[in-house]
């Protein structure tokens, strides 16, 4: 990745050099989790989709063995039961000082807007009280465009912003306003480092309209 992509990267000396962290990140290309794993100079798992993991035949079993080799957390979002789990897994990954990554809208971007972001990043920082690195990518969705069969050769820019942490919202995880407002300002915080326009409408909305 570093030889042939070259990437650009910024602010890794945010990333806690011990102890637990979640890298909150925007999500332009199916290889986000991937390149920000390769790029953070310590373990990180990310939440990915179960249906990555039930693929059938050769292709599925070596999509099963990688995503498990990068440390991909399934999460079944058909379901709030399954959901749960995901962060509840999570939850545990950080307890024991490990870090975990999200991408915050919850699915690739349609357009190469910020959309609004799922809470679940605010339950988990406001539960754990760890400290939230807010990610921006730019340019990666030219590297592996939505529904391309490759990858083709481009660079693109990661960058990692100040350490985000909310002590005075410590054990307020179940109110929804306080894991709203907490979102939205990890939401601004990535768009800081993206410069992406904001959108305030779920990416999955918009999806299902098009």
């Amino acid at each position: 990745m570093k030889l042939i992509l070259r990437p650009r990267v910024a602010g890794l000396r945010n990333i806690p050099r011990s102890g637990p962290f979640i890298v909150a990140a925007n999500h332009l290309s199916f290889f986000d989790s991937i390149f920000i794993a390769l790029l953070v100079p310590r373990p990180l798992y990310f939440i990915g989709k179960q249906g990555w993991l039930e693929s059938p035949g050769l292709k599925g079993r070596l999509q099963r063995l990688f995503f498990r080799s990068v440390g991909m957390i399934s999460v079944d979002k058909t379901s709030g039961t399954g959901t749960m789990a995901g962060l509840e897994l999570s939850l545990k990954l950080l307890a024991e000082g490990k870090g975990v990554g999200v991408h915050i809208e919850g699915t690739r971007s349609p357009d190469g807007r910020l959309y609004k972001g799922t809470t679940g990043t605010a339950w988990l920082a406001m539960r754990s009280g760890v400290p939230v690195i807010p990610c921006g990518l730019t340019g990666t969705e030219r590297v592996h465009p939505t529904g391309a069969k490759r990858l083709y050769v481009a660079s693109f820019d990661a960058r990692f912003g100040a350490p985000l942490t909310f002590p005075d919202r410590r054990g307020q995880e179940d109110d929804r306003r306080a894991r709203r407002a907490v979102t939205r300002e990890i939401t601004d915080a990535i768009a800081a480092q993206s410069g992406q326009e904001y959108v305030d409408t779920y990416a999955d909305t918009v999806k299902s309209r098009m």
